[in-house]
């Protein structure tokens, strides 16, 4: 007679836990699915945090602008200028970079900006100036070796690069502790080093407007 309601009891149990599982998978895939899709942008964080403090009282207002924004503006720039071919855009979850080939900023071994970088980076200079965080300039080269009075390596050469850019846009107005700058030499590649056409691939100048810090 005892036997009955103990296999009730363990029924009931195993249904609860089954239940209990089927719960935490919808909740993992919730929540993976969340941060799949999500790309952090800081302004509209910001921006929402305002919106609740206003309702509380805060006059406060943001005048940057959101990471989208920059993306079209910059997206737009390129276009207007006709530059596509020599300047990439792209929006991940590190921010809005601009991969802007080095044959269109510098000349062979050279890290003289060309007029044609700064009529660009010129124009650039409004969104720069209303970007929330850091703003990250990384110099990359190709794998050819180069040795000389001024860069005794490629290490030179890159980091030479991305200050220059740096100080030309310093000169423009925009506060020089707003960038960062990184030389990266040869030592993270697009492409392999294979041909011509890939290591003109690598020589270039990425500007970043980072998500955050």
């Amino acid at each position: 007679m005892a036997v009955a309601p103990k296999k009730k009891q363990q029924s009931d149990d195993a249904g609860w836990l089954t239940t209990f599982a089927d719960m935490m998978t919808l909740l993992m895939t919730f929540f993976v699915l969340l941060f799949a899709m999500s790309t952090i942008d800081p302004v509209k964080l910001e921006q929402f945090g305002q919106s609740l403090g206003q309702h509380q009282g805060s006059k406060k207002k943001s005048k940057k602008v959101s990471l989208s924004q920059i993306n079209r503006e910059v997206k737009k720039l390129v276009k207007d200028q006709k530059l596509q071919e020599q300047v990439k855009v792209r929006m991940d979850a590190r921010g809005v970079t601009l991969e802007i080939a080095s044959d269109l900023a510098f000349n062979v071994g050279s890290a003289d900006l060309s007029g044609a970088i700064k009529q660009f980076l010129v124009k650039l200079v409004t969104t720069m100036d209303k970007a929330t965080y850091a703003i990250a300039v990384e110099g990359h080269t190709d794998n050819v070796p180069i040795r000389s009075s001024l860069f005794p390596s490629n290490w030179e050469l890159s980091s030479s690069r991305a200050s220059a850019v740096i100080r030309y846009l310093t000169s423009q107005g925009i506060p020089a502790d707003k960038f960062r700058a990184i030389g990266f030499g040869d030592t993270a590649p697009k492409v392999a080093n294979d041909t011509a056409q890939n290591r003109a691939k690598n020589r270039r100048v990425d500007i970043t407007f980072l998500t955050i810090g």
